[in-house]
């Protein structure tokens, strides 16, 4: 504004100072006096244009000047933003192991409470079945106490319905544990220990996890060696193999008598009696047989058969059957790493789905 001011003042004193020389010209020379008017009229004009562009110019160079500031302001701005998303980057990368065991940590409890919640909705079905027995369920603690009994076996629980339920052996073992009851099968009183039909779960583990057992009991799992060796030392089972493959054909193997020892004995067969079924018998030569991993070799070859065959069993050398071998869904180029029992389906087809159920013996 104040440059706008100056130029106007400019421009008056220069009109001034050009009409005070118009009037200074003797009136004898008329013909010079109408060109000097015509001069200083031309004057006017250009001096007009001269202060109109002056004023355009300062106009422009104070937008100019206006964006630039708006310009340095967003560089700034931007560089606070790089400099944020920096620090972010550096603290989830630093956070990032940390992540990933609170994840698994997450994984694991996710799990158990599925199957307390499992259990929960079991104790509801306990209610059920004793109103429609005509019992009175008005004495709450009764029936909590009801409740939270659990049972021997599976063949011994009341519900018939195929679920997850409580386990507590008569022979002072361990802990309750909960197991997957199949009550439909054969009249049931089935505890599922393996269970395999979509490949989810991996069963290339280690010593450790096939003795404490892992996977999901409402998907695939492995119930564990010790769990086994309590349930089947605690009383006589049978075992029930159940299989299928990808072309719809179901076949089973049924042993009278089936027993594992504890881990002392890494878990040997000590009974597989009593054969019969569709399935042919793929389980004769694991009488005896010590359980192998991936890192326990405890057959009885010259070669690691639970690494050459991608697999955790009672392996002799190596085996006729290895359900717990790698899931390749068919026919397979790969010779006896697949789920594999060779009286159904030889060694070049890994099955599909696999069920090993045992049940204490009517006797």
């Amino acid at each position: 504004m104040e440059k706008v001011l100056t130029l106007l003042a400019v421009a008056f004193c220069n009109t001034v100072t050009l009409h005070s020389a118009a009037e200074s010209v003797s009136p004898q020379n008329s013909s010079n006096g109408f060109a000097t008017e015509l001069i200083i009229s031309k004057l006017d004009v250009l001096e007009y244009q001269s202060f109109e562009n002056n004023l355009q110019t300062e106009q422009k160079i104070t937008i100019l000047s206006s964006r630039v500031d708006n310009l340095v302001r967003s560089m700034e701005t931007l560089s606070w933003l790089v400099q944020q998303a920096s620090e972010t980057v550096t603290l989830l990368g630093a956070n990032a192991k940390h992540t990933g065991q609170n994840l698994t940590e997450v994984k694991r409890d996710l799990t158990t409470l599925l199957a307390q919640q499992k259990l929960v909705l079991t104790s509801h079905k306990f209610g059920e079945y004793l109103l429609q027995r005509g019992c009175d369920t008005s004495n709450r603690s009764l029936l909590v106490d009801a409740h939270r009994h659990t049972h021997t076996s599976c063949n011994k629980s009341p519900f018939p319905e195929y679920g997850v339920y409580g386990i507590q052996l008569e022979k002072s073992f361990k802990q309750p544990f909960t197991v997957l009851c199949d009550q439909q099968y054969e009249s049931g009183g089935w505890t599922v220990i393996q269970h395999r039909f979509d490949g989810s779960i991996d069963f290339y583990r280690k010593w450790i996890e096939y003795r404490n057992g892992f996977g999901n009991l409402e998907g695939e799992f492995w119930l564990g060696l010790d769990r086994i060796h309590q349930l089947t030392a605690s009383a006589p089972h049978e075992l029930m193999v159940l299989l299928e493959d990808f072309d719809g054909n179901k076949t089973f193997a049924r042993y009278g008598l089936f027993e594992i020892a504890g881990e002392a004995q890494k878990y040997a067969v000590t009974k597989i009696e009593g054969y019969s079924g569709t399935a042919g018998d793929s389980m004769y030569n694991t009488r005896g047989m010590k359980f192998s991993t991936l890192d326990a070799d405890n057959d009885n070859g010259t070669q690691h058969c639970a690494v050459t065959y991608t697999g955790a069993w009672w392996y002799s050398d190596c085996f006729s059957s290895n359900l717990n071998g790698k899931y390749l869904r068919g026919v397979t180029k790969e010779f006896a790493t697949g789920m594999v029992w060779y009286t159904f389906r030889q060694y070049y087809y890994s099955l599909k789905s696999s069920k090993m159920m045992i049940r204490p013996t009517a006797g």
